[in-house]
């Protein structure tokens, strides 16, 4: 069996020889290169200059793909919330209101849990969840301390109260007021990571939805 010849020094100096405009377009060749200069212990000017490219051409690389990567994600998260939107403005009733957001939170956004609070007298067919207590009202009223969304850990018993529930396993939250016309009531999704939702985080899509529940709700019937 014949062997390769293996390429020796000598050859490749040969081949650029021969060959003087072969680095011509290959500036991600030269760019990767490493070209020490004989400038004794100091460092060149000219080595300094291409490291310092280098390093510039790494962290231009590093942002052009964060910036790519949130593009997706936006594009990702308005095709979720084009969703949700369109089926909330089809829903025939409450119910119809309900399933809606029930596959889209927990299927699009993955969310452990959620509910939907209404503040009515009336009487509701679950899965709707009615709050007639006004004292009940007021105790989760207080948890905004005035503000429109809350985020973040609260003690479980708060928790359970904003999911309509005697207990949860779920130990942080983000929830938001639907002020509609003749129609309040509160928003909440949750999840069991205590870390998942925090104070920091930003409560835009979630009082987006809130908002689109609002106007919403009032213009159709509960059954």
């Amino acid at each position: 069996m014949s062997q390769t010849p293996r390429l020796t020094e000598a050859d490749v100096i040969q081949y650029l020889e021969d060959h003087s405009e072969f680095f011509i377009g290959k500036d991600e060749l030269l760019a990767g290169m490493r070209i020490p200069h004989n400038s004794g212990p100091a460092t060149s000017l000219v080595e300094r200059q291409l490291a310092v490219h280098r390093e510039r051409n790494v962290e231009l690389r590093q942002r052009l793909s964060d910036l790519l990567e949130n593009a997706r994600r936006n594009d990702q998260l308005f095709e979720k919330s084009r969703r949700l939107v369109l089926a909330l403005v089809e829903a025939a009733t409450w119910i119809d209101v309900q399933a809606a957001l029930d596959d889209s939170l927990r299927k699009d956004f993955g969310v452990d849990s959620w509910a939907m609070l209404h503040f009515t007298e009336r009487q509701l067919e679950p899965p709707l969840i009615a709050v007639h207590s006004n004292e009940v009202q007021r105790t989760i009223h207080r948890l905004f301390k005035g503000h429109r969304a809350i985020c973040g850990q609260l003690p479980e018993d708060d928790i359970a109260q904003l999911l309509g529930t005697d207990d949860s396993d779920c130990r942080s939250v983000a929830a938001a007021h639907i002020r509609g016309k003749d129609n309040l009531g509160i928003l909440t999704i949750a999840s069991e990571d205590p870390s998942y939702y925090r104070s920091s985080m930003d409560t835009l899509f979630l009082d987006y939805v809130a908002d689109i529940l609002a106007l919403r709700l009032p213009q159709i019937p509960v059954t």
